[in-house]
């Protein structure tokens, strides 16, 4: 099972934060100093929660009495549970996941900046394979959000040598009315990743191994 949940942060409406996060996730909270690492925590922790509560009926009730952990690297954890979630910020949107522990997955969502220079972060056979291409930056933004969802789905993020994330092949295909851009990477040929353009500014990116069928997971993403 994977379960993906994209929402707009500026349709979401003022979230109560008691109503919200559980005594665990407050303290966190109250910890926090920048505000907007806050509201990031706070609408982060509702995706989740909403996107559990939405499909898994063992999870209905008070959003305040599940609580979402973190892994030894800070990676989003629900502990002692068969489910596993994932989660990813831009500046418009909140990308959550959840999916079963026999799956491996990794999301991500960017937001395209122009002051950020992202093709110097590539290989030298990464930037071979996007030189020909029309926006370049555009395909150099792709790269890099695969490759974060890549680092989630590993569960060390970038943490590890850069080089071991290489994206070895890009091909793209039409789905559910999307150009949608398949990735396969150099050192984990039983992966592949899924990235397409949610709009002018936003990468949404999705990493999953080979044999799993994600043509719903990215009909629900894309039409969302």
């Amino acid at each position: 099972m994977i379960s993906p949940n994209l929402i707009a942060i500026h349709e979401q409406p003022d979230l109560d934060v008691s109503a919200t996060l559980s005594p665990y996730e407050l303290d966190i909270y109250n910890n926090i100093s920048n505000e907007g690492r806050r509201k990031e925590f706070l609408i982060g922790r509702y995706a989740i929660k909403k996107n559990l509560t939405d499909n898994l009926p063992v999870f209905e009730g008070a959003y305040n009495s599940i609580t979402v952990e973190y892994g030894t690297l800070r990676f989003p954890i629900i502990k002692d549970n068969l489910i596993e979630v994932g989660l990813s910020h831009s500046k418009q949107y909140v990308f959550s996941i959840i999916y079963t522990k026999d799956n491996v997955v990794g999301v991500d969502i960017e937001t395209i900046r122009s002051d950020i220079p992202i093709e110097e972060m590539l290989s030298d056979n990464e930037r071979s394979m996007i030189a020909s291409l029309p926006n370049r930056a555009r395909f150099a933004y792709m790269f890099f959000s695969c490759k974060e969802a890549l680092g989630k789905a590993l569960r060390m993020g970038l943490l590890a040598d850069y080089s071991i994330y290489e994206i070895r092949s890009v091909e793209s295909e039409t789905m559910h009315g999307h150009e949608v851009y398949r990735m396969q990477f150099k050192r984990f040929p039983f992966l592949i990743g899924y990235c397409f353009m949610k709009n002018e500014q936003e990468i949404c990116s999705l990493v999953v191994p080979q044999k799993v069928d994600v043509k719903e997971a990215l009909r629900l993403l894309i039409q969302s």
